[in-house]
C-alpha cells in the first residue's frame, strides 16, 4: 500500500547503541547512559515560574532514558517503540519488566499497542561469554495467548538483541530449557533465537526459493490518531546477498500483502543506476520522481528513513547517500539539508 499523504512524523525516535554486561542470574547491568537533557537558561525578565518549570523538565529528563521495546500493534505486527523509562543500571532486565501485560508499561503504552508477555511473568537474565543471553521465566510465561506465540518470540528476540553483545536468546522456564513452545509447538533453536529468524515474516509472491533470499526491510504504519511508525518486515526477494537493487526495489514497491503497511514512495520512483558501495557508504541514484516537491528539491524524511533502516547493516553498509539524477543537494521536508550520507541516528530521530 502506498501512502496517500505526506503528513509529518509526529513523535521523536532516538537510536542509542546499547551494551549489556552480566554474570549470574538477575545480575544484568548496562553502561547505557540516558540521552543528555536539554537545559534552558533563564533569561532576564523570565518569571520564576518559567525557571521552575525549566528546572523540573531538566530533572525529569535526567531521571529517564529512551529505551526501545518491541510491542504488538493493532494489526498484529511487531514494531519497535521508544519509551521514556526510569534511569537504571539494569536496562535489559528493565525492558523485560516493561514487556509484561498489565505491568508498568500499561501507563505509557502508545496508542493501539500492546505488551507481549503474560501477566505476572518475571525474568532472570544471564549473559554467556559467547553472546547467548539466557532468559529464565517464571511459570506465568507459559500462560500466553497461542495466537500471539510468533509475535511474542519475535518481540523478545528483537528487543534483547538490540544490545551490542547479545547475539542470540535462549529461553528457559524455572531453570529448564524450552525445546518447543507448548501451544503451537514452535521449535526453539537449541543454539538460541536470533534476528536471522526474521520478524513479521512475509514470503510474498516469490516462488523460486533457490533464486531468492530473505531480507528485512522497513515500511510505515499509522496509529488511529495519525502518528506514523516504522515496521520491520522480513521478506523473500529475488536476487543474491550482494544484490542491493532488489532490496531498494522492495522498499520502494511496498509490502506485497499487508494492506496495513505503507511505502512513502510514488509508483514512478526508480533507481537510474545500480547502488554502489565504497568505504561503507552506499550511493542510491534515483530519478526525479523521488522528489516530494521537484521545484523546491524537497524529499520525504520518511523515504530517507526507510531506505537507511533497510540498508544499513547489510553488506557492510554504515551510511546511505541519496542522489536524484546525480544531484546530492536537496532538502528534507522537515527543513534539514540533505547533502551528506546519513547514518541510522540521523534518520531515526524523526521517527516514532
Amino acid at each position: 500500500m502506498r501512502m496517500t499523504g505526506k503528513s509529518p512524523i509526529l513523535a521523536a525516535m532516538l537510536v542509542v547503541p546499547l551494551v549489556l554486561t552480566g554474570c549470574g542470574y538477575g545480575k544484568t547491568s548496562s553502561n547505557i547512559k540516558p540521552p543528555p537533557s536539554s537545559v534552558s537558561t533563564t533569561k532576564p525578565g523570565d518569571s520564576k515560574a518559567n525557571a521552575s518549570q525549566t528546572g523540573a523538565k531538566a530533572t525529569a529528563a535526567q531521571n529517564t532514558h529512551k529505551t526501545q521495546i518491541y510491542l504488538i500493534d493493532k494489526h498484529g505486527h511487531v514494531a519497535p517503540q521508544f519509551l521514556d523509562l526510569p534511569t537504571t543500571k539494569s536496562v535489559a532486565k528493565q525492558v523485560m519488566d516493561y514487556m509484561v501485560i498489565g505491568g508498568p508499561v500499561s501507563e505509557i503504552l502508545p496508542n493501539g499497542f500492546q505488551a507481549v508477555l503474560p501477566p505476572g511473568t518475571t525474568t532472570s537474565l544471564n549473559l554467556k561469554s559467547d553472546g547467548t543471553l539466557v532468559a529464565d521465566f517464571s511459570k506465568d510465561f507459559l500462560n500466553y495467548d497461542p495466537k500471539l506465540e510468533t509475535q511474542m518470540l519475535q518481540a523478545l528476540t528483537w528487543t534483547l538483541t538490540q544490545f551490542d553483545n547479545v547475539k542470540r536468546v535462549q529461553l528457559r522456564v524455572k531453570g529448564k530449557d524450552l525445546a518447543k513452545m507448548p501451544a503451537s509447538k514452535t521449535d526453539l533453536n537449541a543454539s538460541g533465537l536470533t534476528r536471522a529468524d526474521g520478524i513479521n515474516n512475509d514470503m510474498g509472491q516469490v516462488t523460486d526459493v533457490t533464486g531468492s533470499r530473505e531480507t528485512t526491510v522497513y515500511y510505515l504504519s499509522q496509529t488511529t490518531s495519525g502518528s506514523m511508525y516504522y515496521v520491520p518486515v522480513t521478506e523473500r526477494i529475488a536476487g543474491d546477498e550482494q544484490d542491493l537493487t532488489a532490496v531498494v526495489n522492495a522498499v520502494v514497491s511496498g509490502p506485497s500483502t499487508a494492506t496495513s503497511l505503507e511505502t512513502p514512495f510514488g509508483s514512478d520512483v526508480k533507481l537510474v543506476s545500480a547502488p554502489s558501495v565504497k568505504d561503507g557508504i552506499v550511493t542510491l541514484n534515483f530519478n526525479d520522481n523521488f522528489y516530494a516537491n521537484a521545484k523546491q528539491k524537497l524529499v520525504s524524511d520518511k523515504a530517507v528513513d526507510v531506505l537507511a533502516m533497510s540498508l544499513i547493516g547489510k553488506d557492510g553498509i554504515k551510511k546511505v547517500s541519496i542522489q536524484v539524477d546525480g544531484n546530492s543537494k536537496m532538502t528534507l521536508e522537515s527543513g534539514q539539508s540533505l547533502t551528506k550520507p546519513v547514518s541510522l541516528p540521523d534518520v531515526t530521530k524523526s521517527g516514532v
